[in-house]
């Protein structure tokens, strides 16, 4: 073992246990207990931040005897990320604390047989009010760290404030895998209110519990920590923004990959509660094999993917793609030419769909790994051409093609639902987002087939892409 500035190194982990209140100043007998008292809590002045919810004021819990409430030294802190913050003022007092914080990427649970954690009011401690076991201050605690719809993720650093300690060597702060194994473990070793900070790759949940007798007890506060903040957006040219120039530099000539602010997925990102930035990477005529493989000069998508760690880790993954393996560009390009359905065109692509399937799965999972902590969202296809028969004006497109190219569309949305459900990540049919608007009709939102309009052509301009970034923004909602 090595110390080095109050920071204690057990193998690759650090463990990091800051100097609180000095143990010189405990006044309290170790028997001496928290006491209930209808005096209002006075906040300290380095409390900033804490907006108090009505009624924090009563009952306060003072402990005769305890030194006066100072706010925790930090110095030896391990600095980490943590643009979140848990000071337990957002609830009323003698709230049970559960899934309230789900949102903000933890819930909490009691720990080694107590009950629900519950917001408590704490004399002893400056930055009241805080969350304490049950029951009242001997409960154990347990915080879990989840993604947004409640899935577990990982963090690979967090701090709290545990006290206030008359006993040191009483209570102990422990982080665990996705298993339920001890990676770290750190006994508070002195009195007072004690910032703990734990940092080792993998944590998926810590405890907080007595280990011996703490005749006060503890409570916790401030618990910090890291949360993905943005949306990697993987795909084709229905996720890259193609038929919507101006294009950005490096990928606008006549094979670039055609990203564009004006795609759905940059649309996203504008004034979303949901993450803060947007990693995109899609690329126009990407197939699945663009995923493992260098395409039109760019890396593997899943390893631009990998690549966004620590502050550009990933909240998010969205990804469209299929459409190019199944071979959609040149099928309408038949289409356009010659009677599609008459020269099996499309019965070949609806084998081909359904071929499709089990790749995609595979391709799925391994977004899902390559960004464990992220909610992995597929994004279909929209229906490109009018279902009604009068409401369709393209003179080189039969009846029996715009049927069968509907149904051949209809069909690749339930494969991709399916490869979704199946692969355990969620997927977002856009099927109808161009209703009323699609090829062929009077007001179309999207680029029109003929013969000049190169790579541009079927894919969706700006109200088309306004229209899938909407229903994509509300599932990603719903899912927060």
């Amino acid at each position: 073992m090595r110390v080095h500035r109050r920071t204690t190194w057990v193998g690759s982990v650090l463990l990091v246990c800051a100097l609180g209140i000095p143990a010189g100043a405990a006044q309290a007998d170790n028997s001496v207990q928290r006491q209930q008292s209808t005096e209002g809590l006075e906040r300290a002045g380095s409390d900033e931040g804490r907006t108090p919810v009505a009624g924090h004021g009563i009952p306060s819990t003072a402990r005769p005897g305890a030194p006066s409430a100072a706010a925790p030294r930090r110095e030896g802190a391990a600095l980490i990320r943590a643009d979140q913050k848990i000071t337990f003022s957002e609830f009323p007092l003698n709230t049970a604390i559960s899934t309230q914080y789900r949102s903000r990427g933890i819930v909490f649970a009691g720990s080694g047989g107590g009950g629900t954690p519950f917001i408590s009011q704490d004399g002893a401690n400056p930055t009241s009010p805080v969350l304490s076991g049950s029951p009242q201050f001997h409960g154990g605690i347990q915080g879990t760290f989840v993604k947004k719809n409640g899935k577990p993720r990982t963090v690979s650093a967090f701090s709290l404030d545990v006290g206030y300690i008359d006993t040191p060597g009483t209570v102990a702060v422990t982080a665990l895998d996705r298993k339920g194994k001890e990676i770290a473990k750190k006994v508070v070793d002195r009195s007072g209110i004690v910032p703990v900070t734990l940092q080792v790759k993998g944590i998926a949940s810590f405890r907080v519990d007595e280990v011996s007798g703490e005749a006060a007890g503890f409570a916790i506060d401030n618990v910090a920590y890291a949360q993905p903040e943005v949306l990697a957006a993987l795909g084709d040219s229905y996720s890259s923004g193609e038929a919507n120039p101006p294009y950005d530099p490096g990928t606008g000539s006549g094979s670039g990959c055609h990203r564009s602010a004006r795609g759905w997925p940059r649309l996203l990102g504008q004034n979303n509660q949901s993450f803060k930035r947007v990693k995109h990477v899609a690329c126009s005529g990407a197939t699945t094999v663009a995923l493992n493989g260098r395409f039109k000069g760019e890396i593997p998508q899943l390893e631009a993917l990998g690549k966004l760690k620590g502050a550009d880790e990933p909240a998010y993954v969205t990804m469209s793609m299929g459409g190019n393996d199944v071979g959609f560009a040149p099928i309408l390009k038949g289409c356009f030419l010659r009677n599609c359905v008459r020269d099996g065109t499309l019965a070949q692509a609806a084998a081909r769909i359904d071929a499709l399937r089990p790749t995609l799965v595979s391709h799925y999972k391994r977004i899902q790994n390559a960004a464990p902590n992220a909610t992995v969202v597929i994004v279909g296809y929209p229906r490109l051409f009018p279902e009604r028969s009068q409401d369709e004006n393209c003179l080189w497109l039969a009846n029996n093609e715009r049927a069968g190219l509907n149904q051949l569309t209809v069909r690749l949305d339930r494969m991709l639902a399916g490869a979704a459900r199946s692969a355990g990540v969620e997927y977002v049919p856009v099927l109808e987002t161009m209703n009323r608007h699609e090829l062929c009709t009077r007001r179309s939102w999207i680029y029109p087939i003929n013969v000049y309009g190169g790579q541009q052509q079927a894919h969706p301009i700006l109200p088309g892409q306004q229209a899938i970034e909407a229903v994509v923004r509300q599932r990603i909602a719903d899912l927060g």
